[in-house]
């Protein structure tokens, strides 16, 4: 009999995980959402449905998930004045490398300004213009410096009420795991739908292994 109550137990805990994960497969990082939104104004920019690569791109090397943007948007209106041959929309290397796919340009880019040396200051400073007198390398910069800048405050701006509701919501419906059993369920889901948006200025990186979301910006 105790062996026949244990087996059930686990798969009730068996059953409980997979609902946990089915749920959270449908739940959308709320940063790839604002993203997505800001490309809405640019309904030609090839950089529309690489939403999730950017901000994937951005964990992976620990950089804020709006600089990729706000990079191309600089180097080519995202995407608007380019060389297609190359699909390099950051002027990756002054231009000249030529890469395979758009996402390859994100995943060298992102690369290249978290784990490289030339970007050691700017990762210790976490200030833009150590980042733009690398990258740019020639004046004139403050040009430069306002189209990062647009786009990364306008990311921020972009309204998620709707979607932060129906992820709340969703997560309401999920049963905290026995792990945080101890937290309780409704403190389990506030540290569910906690996650802010990065202050670019501040410039501190978290991440949530299942579920990020951006700060609410009405």
């Amino acid at each position: 009999m105790g062996i026949f109550r244990s087996l059930i137990n686990k798969f009730a805990l068996i059953f409980i995980a997979l609902l946990l994960l089915s749920g959270l497969g449908y739940a959308k990082d709320l940063r790839a959402v604002k993203i997505s939104k800001f490309l809405e104004r640019y309904p030609w920019s090839p950089l529309r449905g690489h939403e999730q690569e950017i901000v994937y791109c951005a964990d992976k090397f620990g950089i804020d998930y709006r600089l990729y943007l706000a990079l191309a948007g600089a180097e080519s209106t995202y995407g608007k004045r380019y060389p297609t041959s190359k699909a390099n929309l950051t002027g990756y290397l002054n231009g000249s490398t030529r890469f395979k796919s758009v996402y390859q340009n994100i995943y060298e880019t992102s690369r290249l300004i978290g784990t490289t040396h030339y970007y050691e200051q700017y990762r210790q400073t976490k200030d833009l213009w150590d980042l733009i007198y690398v990258y740019k390398g020639v004046p004139p910069y403050q040009h430069y410096y306002r189209n990062m800048r647009y786009a990364l405050d306008q990311i921020n701006k972009v309204p998620i009420a709707a979607e932060l509701r129906a992820q709340k919501a969703l997560l309401a419906k999920l049963p905290a795991p026995t792990a945080a059993s101890k937290i309780g369920k409704a403190a389990y889901h506030e540290s569910m739908f906690t996650w802010n948006a990065v202050d670019y200025d501040r410039f501190t990186v978290r991440q949530k292994a299942s579920v990020a979301f951006a700060s609410l910006s009405p």
